[in-house]
């Protein structure tokens, strides 16, 4: 029975052979050190650096207005529509602290708006405000309080005019996209 015997002490020196031969690569103290191959990595500046571009870009809107001034014809009558979007100035949004990850404060800032205005041989058809109160019947009670008129993309079809937006807190990815549709005589419809 002398095999049976040295069989746990052949078991070890083969588990031990197999060990050193494992892919990596041993360290100072000739052991295998697997996580020596993972970076690190520190998310912390880019973080920091999209939060605040994302501000940035938030806040540039109050100085750049968007304004639209174009045309188009219907049935041989052109239509001049004007558009402009804007800051209200009325630091009307307090954005909780709970989405601002960088300062852990609340962000007060204003409400934009829009205003739309339709004219036919300068006179005119229709003027009206757009705020986000028009959408009420789509936005849930956070959006309602701390959301506002985000990028309005325009777009005039036959003789309907196009608004769409995205409803949002500012400086976070928290809101939903709505559409507005003006005809000529003013009268609207909102599709989410």
């Amino acid at each position: 029975m002398p095999f049976m015997k040295t069989l746990p002490i052949i078991s070890v020196f083969i588990y031990s052979t197999l060990l050193g031969c494992s892919t990596g690569q041993p360290n100072s103290d000739n052991k295998t050190d697997s996580t020596k191959h993972i970076e690190k990595i520190d998310t912390t500046d880019f973080v920091q650096q999209s939060i605040d571009e994302l501000r940035n870009e938030f806040l540039s809107q109050y100085s750049k207005p968007i304004l639209i001034d174009t045309s188009f014809i219907d049935s041989d009558i052109k239509y001049q529509v004007l558009f402009r979007h804007e800051s209200s100035n009325d630091s009307g949004i307090v954005v909780p602290a709970r989405y601002d990850f960088d300062t852990h404060k609340d962000f007060v800032t204003y409400n934009l708006i829009s205003e739309l205005t339709l004219l036919s041989d300068n006179d005119t058809l229709f003027h009206t405000t757009i705020t986000k109160s028009l959408f009420d019947r789509l936005l849930s009670t956070e959006l309602r309080q701390h959301a506002t008129l985000l990028y309005p993309n325009f777009y005039i079809a036959n003789d309907t005019i196009k608004l769409h937006y995205s409803i949002s807190i500012p400086t976070t990815d928290v809101g939903i996209g709505a559409t507005i549709k003006f005809a000529k005589n003013g009268s609207y419809i909102i599709e989410d």
